[in-house]
């Protein structure tokens, strides 16, 4: 396969997560890890959860870091498929931050002082 510049942005859109999200900039915050144990050198992506959450979709990631702001906090519910139906974790609302292994997990809903 002959790689063009539209190949590789279609790559790219195909394997981006669903839901469109801002990156994390704040205390409340989803990051995505390859690898266990949330080491900053694997982190894959990051986002702000809100309380309107969609499933958000990525290929496969094996750990999540997931911060409330200190007041409010941050629930997520890991799926083990890309279309957010079969549950593996709910992480609990957590105010600080805390790092949670999700073995090739799929996708996820996350929300955000609910």
């Amino acid at each position: 396969m002959k790689f063009t510049p539209t190949t590789i942005l279609l790559s790219t859109l195909l394997t981006a997560p669903l839901a469109l999200s801002k990156i994390c900039q704040g205390s409340e915050c989803v990051a995505l890890y390859s690898g266990t144990g949330c080491q900053a050198s694997a982190q894959l992506t990051n986002y702000v959860p809100t309380c309107n959450s969609a499933c958000y979709q990525y290929s496969s990631f094996d750990s999540v870091g997931v911060s409330g702001s200190g007041i409010e906090g941050t629930d997520c519910h890991i799926f083990s498929d890309p279309n957010c139906q079969t549950e593996i974790l709910d992480t609990g609302n957590q105010l600080g931050g805390k790092c949670f292994d999700t073995p090739q997990a799929q996708s996820m809903i996350c929300y955000f002082d609910c």
